[in-house]
């Protein structure tokens, strides 16, 4: 249970027996032969607080955080993710936030239909399994040199001439790019695509997306003006933001931005940052003054390999355009308590102290291996890119048709046996 985090309000959620994804779990679904509810929830998520409080004050539970291998396979559209499983952890429906009463008749009609219907079930899993596996075959390929120049010209035909940004509501930062339109502004000598990018940035920056109070982004805007936002701020979204503000030479926002992030989210005794802090309307809505009388809203303390390296990136990244020595600093002694704490040559990196690794702890390991050595930071940091490439080699790479798989040949509970390439990782590698 202590792993577990639930909504920090009254709540009953964490009466309730949770079971972590374990194959314990799954073999007392198979002995009882019961469907299982698998909740997947994320310590900054309000949505999934909510339903703390109401719908589950019975189950297995997932912190999105933790576990994003899991995410990608059962994630329904957003979080929470609610999904009925077989015993054997394949999908029979799912859905996102259900009250008390959808979950009530859910419940029974999940339980109902598994019952009466488990040869169509049968024949449907193993039809998914057989589809999943083709995709996998289906991902040998070349790259292709107009691969570029196509996402460009698809991020200039969603961009929004009048807010900045990419389509209409909800808006995201896409920070990937902003931070291509940057570096393919000095490419092709073209300032628009620079333009588009600083645009955007300032636009979030000087509406309701940015915290004017205390500094940092909020995870995204409910409208396509970047007025109203989803209050969570999350460190990954502000690692890929340093990069894009480095990149686009927005040096008053990074400050902002860095000095938000260096204050609440370091932990200065080990020089690493945690992950997220909770979204909480009423206090973000409050002035300084309002702001002090409360408790700052709950900051997730666990420490992501990914988004740190992530971030250490980022800092190198502002330090080397904008002349920042202080986050050079901060991104080699975070990366070094990283590899002290949780690198190991046979094992790669971990994800937390206590998750193994996945394929994006170690991209971006040594994608930040790489640019420490680059900025100077010591000849060590390039032994330490090359034995984490060595790793992804030998434990993510698939030998049969290219591409690096989410996560090691380890843990095959459930959907995890279907091996899957994420293209965001598998570009950084």
């Amino acid at each position: 249970m202590s792993g577990f985090h639930f909504s920090p309000r009254p709540n009953r959620a964490a009466e309730i027996g949770w079971r972590e994804w374990s194959p314990e779990a799954f073999e007392q679904a198979k002995a009882e032969d019961r469907p299982i509810l698998l909740s997947i929830s994320a310590v900054w998520c309000h949505w999934c607080h909510v339903m703390d409080e109401t719908t589950y004050s019975n189950q297995g539970r997932v912190d999105n955080d933790l576990r994003p291998d899991i995410n990608s396979r059962y994630n329904m559209g957003g979080w929470p993710s609610t999904v009925f499983l077989t015993p054997q952890g394949d999908i029979l429906t799912g859905a996102t936030y259900l009250p008390p009463d959808q979950m009530a008749g859910a419940l029974q009609r999940v339980g109902s239909f598994y019952r009466g219907n488990k040869p169509q079930v049968v024949s449907q899993v193993l039809e998914n399994r057989k589809r999943s596996m083709s995709v996998i075959a289906a991902s040998a390929g070349s790259l292709d040199p107009r691969l570029v120049a196509a996402v460009v010209a698809a991020c200039e035909n969603a961009y929004d001439q009048t807010y900045g940004g990419f389509g209409g509501s909800p808006k995201f930062p896409q920070a990937d790019a902003l931070a291509l339109l940057a570096e393919q502004s000095t490419q092709l000598g073209d300032p628009r695509l620079l333009e588009m990018a600083r645009f955007t940035l300032r636009q979030m920056a000087g509406g309701g997306t940015y915290d004017h109070v205390e500094g940092g982004f909020f995870r995204y805007s409910t409208t396509q003006d970047w007025s109203v936002p989803h209050f969570e701020k999350m460190l990954e979204d502000h690692a890929l933001l340093v990069t894009a503000l480095a990149l686009t030479g927005e040096g008053e926002i990074l400050d902002s931005a860095t000095a938000y992030l260096d204050s609440v989210l370091r932990d200065p005794g080990t020089g690493l940052y945690g992950g997220s802090q909770d979204a909480d309307e009423h206090y973000y809505s409050l002035d300084a003054d309002g702001r002090r009388a409360l408790e700052p809203p709950y900051v997730d303390r666990r420490v992501y390999s990914n988004w740190n390296c992530m971030l250490a990136v980022g800092y190198l990244e502002a330090d080397a355009r904008l002349g920042r020595p202080k986050l050079r600093e901060n991104s080699v002694s975070l990366l070094a308590r990283l590899i002290a704490d949780r690198y190991s040559i046979d094992g790669g990196m971990l994800h937390t102290e206590d998750v193994g690794g996945q394929l994006g702890d170690q991209a971006w390991a040594l994608l930040a291996a790489v640019r420490a050595f680059q900025a100077g930071a010591g000849a060590g940091w390039l032994q330490v890119a090359e034995q984490v490439a060595e790793h992804l080699e030998s434990a993510y790479a698939d030998p049969d048709f290219g591409g690096y798989f989410d996560h090691a040949a380890g843990d095959k509970l459930g959907r995890l046996e279907e091996r899957l390439k994420p293209i965001g990782e598998n570009a950084v590698v």
